[in-house]
């Protein structure tokens, strides 16, 4: 179990993004969340808007930190295909 909280101890929050791209009608999101063990994952859905069908990925990261990267890693690379953030 990966205990990485923050300098006051308090546990970090859990962080939600969401891309769309109107052009497609194409929605990517991603969650970072602490699964049932402890450990961090990053929790990557995406389909076509108002779809019933689509796409998970969940992928193990080995800290909050690793997790945050990997989000923004994400988001350039959807940037760079036409995503624009939502909210």
């Amino acid at each position: 179990m990966s205990n990485a909280n923050g300098p006051d101890g308090e546990e970090p929050p859990t962080v939600m993004h969401r891309w769309t791209n109107p052009e497609k009608a194409r929605y990517y999101q991603v969650d970072l969340v602490r699964d049932l063990l402890g450990d961090w994952t990053v929790i990557q859905s995406w389909g076509g808007v108002g779809s019933k069908r689509g796409r998970v990925r969940i992928v193990w990261v080995p800290s909050h930190d690793a997790g945050v990267e990997r989000i923004a890693a994400i988001g350039k690379q959807r940037g760079k295909r036409g995503y624009t953030p939502v909210g």
